[in-house]
């Protein structure tokens, strides 16, 4: 997908957003890059679920500067308001992303400081959201450039051994906690447990991380859960179909469960059993 076949919805926040920078500090963003869903070629502006529990997708950028723009400089006011005009005009989908330096992108998300971020729309001058070998990669190997040279054309960093260490890593001190609070018969677990958000973060999640380990390469949500329906047994196929059908609206997968107390149930059983057999694999 190059800049020209961006989704609108895409579209009309990047150009909002560029133009607004543009606007109050000219020459500061000198490369912007769209990497998540987006890059690759997932993008669903609409979904099922409102709020945190919707199952649209975000529009995730890197945006780069030639120096460190940090504290209460003029630059970082500049970022915040173009970023705050953005966000009030298209409520949605969210528009999250980082600001780094051509530096950042050579040497790598390990020697990063908190930089200026937005996570869930949310502009932070100094957070770590976005700063991990998975957007790196996603951008050395998958990125959309807007403004600047071809990810192709730079010095990117991008090395699969860190991208595989960080994965492991997420398994065990994000997913299996994020199992083991919903598991929980609480109110709130089993409220977002009802949602038709859970599965497809859930299974479709873990998914993602269990096809990378396995193929060392980077897949979307959608790509998570064909590879799911492939290599997984026949058992789990009702709730990787249901997820695949409510991330891509219908036109994948089917509908197979009426009662959401029972699709929560396998989309839990379903996360335990993908995340030991994700952590087995041999490194």
């Amino acid at each position: 997908m190059g800049s020209d076949d961006l989704p609108t919805e895409v579209g009309r926040s990047v150009e909002l957003f560029l133009s607004a920078i543009d606007e109050v500090a000219p020459g500061l963003v000198t490369g912007f890059y769209l990497v998540g869903s987006v890059a690759l070629g997932d993008f669903r502006p609409r979904g099922a679920g409102r709020g945190q529990l919707t199952t649209a997708s975000d529009i995730d950028f890197v945006a780069v500067t030639d120096q460190r723009v940090a504290g209460e400089s003029r630059e970082m006011t500049a970022l915040s308001e173009a970023h705050a005009r953005t966000v009030a005009t298209f409520r949605r989908p969210n528009f999250d992303g980082v600001v780094l330096t051509w530096a950042d992108l050579t040497t790598g998300p390990s020697l990063c400081p908190d930089v200026a971020c937005a996570q869930e729309s949310r502009f932070t001058p100094a957070g770590r959201s976005g700063v991990n070998p998975v957007t790196f990669c996603e951008l050395a190997w998958h990125g959309i450039a807007i403004r600047g040279p071809q990810p192709t054309e730079i010095d990117l960093w991008a090395d699969r051994k860190s991208l595989h260490e960080f994965t492991i890593e997420n398994l065990r001190t994000y997913w299996r906690p994020w199992w083991q609070q919903n598991r929980q018969r609480r109110l709130l677990p089993l409220v977002v447990g009802l949602s038709a958000w859970f599965p497809v973060w859930g299974v479709l999640g873990v998914s993602r991380l269990h096809h990378l380990l396995a193929t060392g390469t980077m897949t979307s949500k959608s790509g998570a859960g064909r590879y799911a329906q492939e290599v997984f047994d026949p058992r789990w196929q009702p709730i990787i179909a249901e997820s695949l059908y409510l991330r891509t609206n219908g036109a994948e997968g089917h509908r197979n469960y009426r009662s959401p107390l029972a699709r929560r149930r396998d989309t839990l059983a379903f996360v335990d059993i993908a995340i030991d057999s994700a952590l087995a694999m041999p490194t």
